[in-house]
């Protein structure tokens, strides 16, 4: 039985057997995993079992241009093992994403940068049954903010942080997704790097580094409108993202959200945070526990659990266990489900209602003998003398 590790960097290398890139070098990926200490019961390891008795929801990380898994790895593990989240923080072919805008030598080669976030989707939720890739979600920083929504359709909800992209995929639209998908975007006003009014080859804008580009350019704040209007149906009125949720004036953060929607959708907005880069991203970013506590609450609350922010725990209903209400029955050790309190009520009730049956269908078959016997009698069996 193989140990499973907790509360550690565990380095993961992948060769993609599918892999249709140019370069087969670019077939050998990359990424970190980090469980968090629930998993193996307070402990650094345990034995991993075939099944274990719980599902958590995982956050795919995803770093900068130029930066590493490691940025991100750095900045969320902590928040994570906190809210009992697993953790992945892939790692871009030469420090980059082809994410339709952004950025370097994934772009330029149009790298399958969403084939790769696929498969190690896949790859864990068979190695692991704690892991279900229907309770993933993701969040990444500048090129990663442009990849995570480029690969929108991978995740429950997102959390773009100095990387947006205006357009949105088709496939989800409210027409084609049900229950809206969580939005949690973030962007600095003064970011020279990746512009809040959009970065596109209008000449008469500012330019956005690294030769990002789209076609037109569009502002963050309508992004956000359009994602929930679009995606998560919020109502198209003087009411969307007009709520503030959360407001800093010392540090010029401002969060606005919009409640009346299928799904959360709020945009945070930072007056004197630039790129989120200096001194570095751990450091200058200051949401991360509040990004990793916005997946774990939409988790809980997919059961209709009740989510306590400071404790970070989940409160479930009673036919409902583990940490985030994801479980409709317990799991035992060797694979087999115990059955929930209802299950045994209703197979209780069953039992009663088929030994009635049974006893009401005896009776009748006796009474039944007892009508042909009388038939063909002469005269009833209490005259009849026995010599």
């Amino acid at each position: 039985m193989a140990a499973l590790e907790c509360d550690k960097l565990i380095q993961r290398d992948i060769t993609i057997s599918d892999c249709k890139e140019k370069n087969s070098d670019d077939c050998n990926r990359s990424y970190i995993l980090y469980i968090p200490t629930i998993i193996c019961n307070g402990q650094n390891n345990s034995p991993a079992g075939d099944r274990l008795p719980t599902t958590l929801p995982s956050v795919f990380a995803i770093h900068c241009f130029g930066c590493s898994a490691m940025t991100m790895y750095t900045s969320f593990a902590q928040h994570a093992n906190e809210h009992n989240l697993v953790l992945v923080a892939p790692e871009g072919i030469k420090n980059s994403w082809n994410a339709r805008h952004c950025c370097g030598y994934a772009l330029d080669n149009q790298l399958d940068d969403v084939g790769f976030l696929s498969h190690i989707q896949s790859a864990l939720s068979n190695e692991f049954t704690f892991i279900n890739p229907q309770f993933t979600y993701a969040t990444g920083w500048s090129n990663g903010g442009f990849m995570v929504m480029h690969a929108s359709e991978l995740f429950r909800g997102i959390a773009p942080i100095s990387g947006f992209i205006a357009g949105i995929e088709s496939e989800l639209k409210s027409g084609d997704i049900s229950g809206g998908k969580p939005l949690f975007i973030h962007q600095g006003m003064d970011d020279p790097f990746v512009r809040p009014t959009g970065c596109c080859h209008d000449p008469t804008l500012p330019k956005c580094c690294c030769n990002i580009a789209a076609d037109t350019c569009t502002d963050v704040m309508d992004v956000a409108r359009n994602w929930a209007v679009e995606v998560n149906e919020c109502k198209n009125d003087k009411t969307l993202l007009n709520e503030t949720s959360y407001t800093d004036t010392d540090e010029g953060i401002r969060c606005l959200t919009s409640s009346n929607c299928n799904a959360n959708t709020t945009i945070c907005t930072y007056e004197r945070s630039g790129h989120f880069n200096r001194p570095s991203f751990d450091r200058a970013f200051p949401m991360a526990n509040e990004v990793v506590n916005f997946f774990a609450r939409d988790a809980c609350e997919v059961n209709d659990g009740r989510w306590n922010s400071v404790d970070k725990t989940c409160s479930c209903a009673t036919e409902i266990s583990g940490p985030f209400c994801l479980d409709n029955v317990a799991t035992r050790d060797n694979g087999s489900r115990m059955p929930s309190i209802s299950q045994v009520f209703v197979t209780i009730i069953g039992l009663i209602a088929l030994v009635l049956v049974t006893y009401s269908i005896k009776q009748l078959s006796r009474h039944a003998k007892n009508r042909r016997s009388d038939k063909y009698a002469k005269v009833p069996y209490t005259d009849i003398e026995i010599n």
